[in-house]
């Protein structure tokens, strides 16, 4: 049984039936690290419950939506295996991120827009508005997920995490970003 968000019974904003969830970051974006006082407390945001379901859940073909958090789960599943397939194909952490935070910035496709790969999943934005507010929230939320895969994704001598990249050649639900 695929692992579903604890974060699916938080009150947040949505945009496009996905929940604009707080995190901690490092990052410029949206997200304000002042607005996530409880999520210090509990010692995990939707980043890390992402990393640390990755390997349980990109081994499922289906995945049933409870919540908002689910959405946003969803894809940074996906995206975490486009992140392992830039770290296998890199000699060294540094690199690495490098190119992970060119990925992060790459253009992308939305919900509701042509090439999103979770369309079904997703509800359409109702104003330009809200989708511009939701790619910049996706775009420091891939920042953010990409320096965190990047720890994971090597071990400390700095090689690449066999453990990790192993399940870059698996496909979540037939998709790719």
């Amino acid at each position: 049984m695929a692992r579903h968000s604890a974060f699916n019974s938080r009150e947040v904003r949505q945009i496009a039936g996905a929940s604009l969830l707080p995190f901690r970051t490092s990052c410029k974006g949206p997200v304000n690290t002042s607005k996530i006082s409880s999520f210090e407390e509990e010692g995990e945001d939707i980043i890390d419950e992402a990393i640390s379901y990755y390997r349980a859940n990109v081994l499922f073909r289906n995945y049933e939506i409870h919540g908002g958090a689910d959405r946003i789960l969803l894809y940074l599943t996906l995206y975490i295996s486009a992140c392992l397939a830039k770290i296998e194909k890199t000699p060294n952490p540094k690199d690495a991120e490098k190119a992970l935070q060119v990925m992060a910035f790459e253009t992308f496709p939305l919900p509701g827009q042509a090439g999103f790969p979770f369309s079904s999943f997703f509800d359409k934005a109702d104003k330009h508005e809200e989708l511009e507010e939701l790619r910049a929230y996706m775009k420091q939320l891939r920042e953010e997920t990409g320096q965190r895969v990047c720890k994971v994704g090597f071990t400390p001598e700095g090689k690449p995490n066999k453990f990790w990249t192993a399940f870059a050649k698996r496909k979540f639900m037939n998709c790719a970003i």
